[in-house]
Order: structure tokens, then sequence, then C-alpha cells
């Protein structure tokens, strides 16, 4: 029961977003960004060591502003994704476009599946919801599940709504894999965040720092020989996002252990060289070493 009352409180609040103008929202957003990181100070030296950690030719100057910039970022996530859930897919598909297409669907039209890789940069939630419509096949979409089973249901069925899209949780990424063999399918992960299992964990270099690795987008791409796309996201400007597919590598079977996972984290570290302010930097990406056994 109380699991519901807390799911009924968060419906309630999440509903209020729908009357607030984009305008408004990112007045609040600057609140919350201020909020986070002047006076709560909310994950602040992780922010820092990150970023002194990627960029130690920058000046203090130079790396508070990028900070700054990030508290920004997370911020205007956090509203958009709310904002988003009250948003029909026409007006959210008008505030995020996509190139080449045709670079995913040329292997589902093949016959052969596809492994989509992406990273914790720029709005991905709204990505998650308006990608499949373009896609020649089935997409699954691989997420974690929240803790409360009705808000958990909830947002499953508003990630999901345009019909296009299927979603698994983590726990049954591989069991999806024999689920769809044979049917030319897209498996979506973000593959940038931390593993949790250091002992299966893959790695690559990331910023010049030897990294422990998620081991999916690699592992269902070798076992089975799926091409690795990549999708990148750019913030156009509050708002709107552009996302472009590329390749990571077409023939997995072929490649050296850890090869993809190393191909997919170079193309992901010069996205965000382009944007650093855009990444999740208040993530706690290196707390831990791979092993080395």
């Amino acid at each position: 029961m109380l699991k519901y009352i807390q799911y009924l409180f968060t419906r309630g609040f999440i509903e209020l977003f729908r009357f607030v103008p984009f305008r408004a929202l990112y007045i609040l957003s600057d609140g919350i960004a201020f909020l986070l990181h002047s006076v709560i100070g909310y994950r602040r030296k992780v922010v820092m060591d990150n970023l002194k950690r990627c960029f130690p030719d920058l000046t203090p100057q130079e790396l508070a502003r990028i900070a700054r910039a990030s508290y920004r970022n997370l911020s205007d996530i956090i509203v958009e994704s709310l904002k988003g859930t009250t948003l029909s897919l026409d007006e959210i598909k008008r505030r995020y476009t996509y190139d080449n297409y045709e670079l995913v669907n040329q292997h589902l039209d093949a016959g052969r599946s596809v492994v989509l890789a992406g990273g914790h940069y720029n709005n991905w939630e709204w990505g998650v919801i308006t990608i499949a419509g373009g896609i020649h096949g089935k997409t699954i979409g691989v997420y974690k599940p929240l803790s409360n089973i009705y808000t958990d249901r909830w947002f499953f069925n508003n990630r999901s709504r345009d019909g296009h899209m299927i979603l698994k949780s983590m726990k049954d990424t591989f069991a999806s894999v024999e689920e769809f063999r044979g049917q030319p399918t897209v498996f979506i992960l973000i593959s940038d965040q931390i593993p949790s299992n250091r002992k299966t964990s893959i790695t690559a270099t990331f910023f010049g720092q030897i990294t422990a690795c998620l081991p999916g987008t690699e592992q269902i791409a070798v076992n089975n020989n799926y091409p690795v796309l990549m999708y990148s996201i750019q913030r156009i400007k509050r708002g709107h996002y552009h996302l472009t597919f590329s390749e990571v590598c077409i023939e997995p079977a072929l490649t050296q252990p850890g090869e993809v996972t190393q191909l997919f984290m170079t193309k992901m570290e010069q996205d965000i060289r382009q944007q650093p302010e855009n990444w999740l930097w208040s993530h706690k990406r290196w707390k831990w070493q791979p092993t080395t056994s």
C-alpha cells in the first residue's frame, strides 16, 4: 500500500509538468542547477575529480565552467524527462530529429540484428521514446527497473507508448537475444557507465584512463556476430536534439577480446570532447579499477 501511495504522489507531481510551458521549464531548470551545484554541492567533488582526470591540461577556471554547465545539462535532462511523459509523441519528435536511419536499416533489411550502443550524453530519455519509429524491425530497449513496481510499470508503459519499442530489464538482456533470434532486431544498450560486477568487466582506455566497461555490448555482438552501431546525440538548443548513427564494428566475430568495447569507448570520448558539459560527470565512473585476474 505504501508503494502505491508513493506512486500516486509521483504521478501527481509529474502531471504538474503538463501545465509548465518550456520557457518556465528552463527557468526551473536553472534554479535546480544552481541548487545542485552551489547550495547542495551534489557530487561536486566527483564531478571535479572526473574532469581533472579527463582534461588535465585545462585551467581550474575552464574546469569550473564545464562543471557548472554540466549541472545545467543534468537539470535540463531531469525536467525534460518529466515534461516528456506529458507530451505527445509528435511534439517530442518535433524536438528530437534523426539522421541516416539507413545505416541501421541496411543490416535489418539484410536479415541481421544490430547492437545499438550509446551513453549518458545529452537527453537520451527522449531518444528512447522515439528512436524505434524509423527502424525496420523489432527494437529492444534495455533498462534498469525502478524499485517501486507501480511507478516502474507506469514509466514502462510511457516509454513504450509508440508501440514500436519493447523494453526489457537488464537481467533479461541475454534472454532477449535468444527470444528474438532469427528476427531482425535492434538491441539498444546504454554502455558508458561503470559495471556493477568487476570480474565480468571489459577493460578499455577512456580519456587516457584504464577503465572498466560493461560487457553486454561486446558479448552480444561477438557471440552472435551482430554489427555494432552507435547513436550520437547533440543538443541543438535547449529542448532540441539531433541524433546521428555511426558504425562501430560490422564483423565483431573477427575482432580480438576487448576490441569492440575499445572502439565504442573511443567514439564515446570523441562525442564528449565536442560538448564536454553534456556528459553525466556526476557518475562515479572510476570508483574502482578493472580486475587484473
